[in-house]
């Protein structure tokens, strides 16, 4: 960016008129210009180019498509009418890390550090783990510090480890603590109707990238940077075929492919094509009505079933974002379903399952074809259902930390990164290979005295 704005500010220059020069535009003669003239004139030139300029370089929707967006409205609600929901705190940190590094912030040259690399197994069986760790030339492994099964290979600088970690069995199961969120039409705040960009609102999703704003959303141990958002009252991660969802499930299953979030999975058609619209489906960023997160909120909105128009319903999924209390938890909030037992007629699923359909559960389900038989109702107006991570076997030895000391060799002031690197046995491509980085700023340490108070 730097030469191309000295560039423009070169021919910037180069435009503008010495005093009694004259000034050639598209044949047209204007009358010598002054000092005073030149100078207001180049100060304008230059603040439009580089208004121009910065207007290009920032773009944040240059590759957006009308099925995936990196823009997500970003909407203020904490002064609306809606009361912002208070939390009582926990620990801000993913509790769900496969893998984590920590150590020393600073340290100064020959100092000894100590690294701490935690492993843990959320899964539902048995895995085996392999660590592998490059140690950077600024760094020298004390090999009496190694843990039982670690080992250093000096000519490749290479810790490695392998080891069995017990299942912890990271899940999901319902809250019962009557938290409340209400449910916000996004179309009051501007937001659009995803179905308006879509020439057909039926069998169709639209991806969003929530890390390109800096945000992430914790699943069964997956860290999910982009979620899809389907029609059908749905959320997906990875993106599964689409097609897949025209028919509602009992979950876990392995269909359709990649995580789902179940809100209110129906086959539903807003229109498009030869189809008349019908119904809204928002999406966006909620800030302020959940104290200290904010919120990648999906709406549907009076949405109807593709095989009875008046089969309508206004619900939401909502997301915790970033660090905070709710840190992996999920929200369906549920506004009105117009006519539940045709709903219960048509089938439906309230639930969710991870990448593989192995884990997962069923909170309401009803078969269209009348093969299992139906599992509670449809959620009435004003009610939340909360979702929350859970270890089924807590108890077990799902978890390890492997520890080494090293000496510093690097000098003042280099940044000496560590990563260590984590794969296992599991079929799940979203967790059977993860990574930990640490990063140690080298610093001249300087320590004061400690004079202690008292006495005449």
């Amino acid at each position: 960016m730097t030469f191309g704005l000295v560039n423009a500010l070169r021919a910037t220059s180069e435009m503008s008129t010495l005093p009694g020069q004259v000034l050639q535009v598209k044949g047209h003669k204007r009358k010598p210009m002054n000092k005073k003239d030149t100078f207001f004139t180049t100060i304008f030139l230059i603040t439009g180019l580089l208004i121009i300029y910065w207007g290009v370089e920032a773009a944040p929707c240059a590759g957006d498509t009308v099925t995936y967006r990196t823009c997500i409205p970003v909407i203020q609600v904490g002064d609306a009418a809606f009361r912002q929901v208070h939390t009582d705190g926990s620990d801000p940190a993913n509790p769900y890390a496969i893998i984590r590094q920590t150590g020393p912030t600073f340290a100064g040259p020959g100092d000894e550090v100590t690294y701490h690399i935690q492993l843990a197994n959320y899964e539902a069986v048995t895995r085996t783990f392999q660590v592998t760790e490059t140690i950077p030339a600024g760094l020298a492994v004390i090999t009496s510090s190694l843990p039982t099964g670690m080992t250093y290979e000096s000519s490749t600088r290479q810790l490695t480890w392998q080891g069995l970690l017990a299942p912890a069995y990271l899940d999901y199961g319902l809250m019962p603590d009557g938290l409340t969120l209400p449910y916000i039409d996004l179309a009051a705040y501007g937001v659009p109707n995803l179905c308006d960009d879509l020439p057909d609102c039926d069998e169709t999703a639209v991806t969003f990238n929530l890390g390109i704003n800096n945000y992430t959303f914790p699943y069964y141990g997956q860290t999910l940077s982009e979620i899809t958002v389907s029609p059908n009252g749905l959320m997906l991660a990875p993106t599964g075929p689409i097609t897949d969802t025209n028919v509602n499930t009992w979950l876990p299953a392995p269909d359709p492919s990649g995580a789902v979030l179940a809100g209110l999975w129906r086959d539903v058609d807003m229109g498009g094509g030869d189809t008349a619209g019908n119904g809204r489906w928002h999406a966006a960023i909620l800030s302020g009505l959940l104290e200290g997160q904010s919120l990648f909120y999906a709406q549907w909105h009076d949405a109807p079933h593709a095989a009875d128009p008046d089969n309508t319903a206004r619900h939401a999924i909502a997301l915790p974002l970033g660090d905070g209390p709710y840190t992996g938890h999920i929200f369906y909030i549920y506004d009105n379903i117009a006519h539940p037992d045709q709903l219960v007629a048509a089938g439906y699923t309230i639930g969710l399952a991870d990448s593989m359909g192995s884990r997962g559960l069923t909170v309401a389900f009803s078969d269209c074809c009348g093969g299992i038989p139906p599992q509670g109702y449809p959620p009435a107006g004003g009610t939340t259902i909360h979702l929350a991570p859970l270890l089924r076997y807590p108890d077990n030895a799902y978890q390890t930390t492997l520890t080494y000391t090293a000496a510093i060799q690097a000098p003042v002031p280099e940044t000496i990164i560590t990563t260590a690197m984590v794969t296992s046995n599991s079929p799940n491509p979203a967790v059977n290979v993860a990574w930990a980085t640490h990063y140690l700023y080298v610093r001249e340490m300087t320590y004061l005295p400690a004079i202690k108070g008292g006495g005449d």
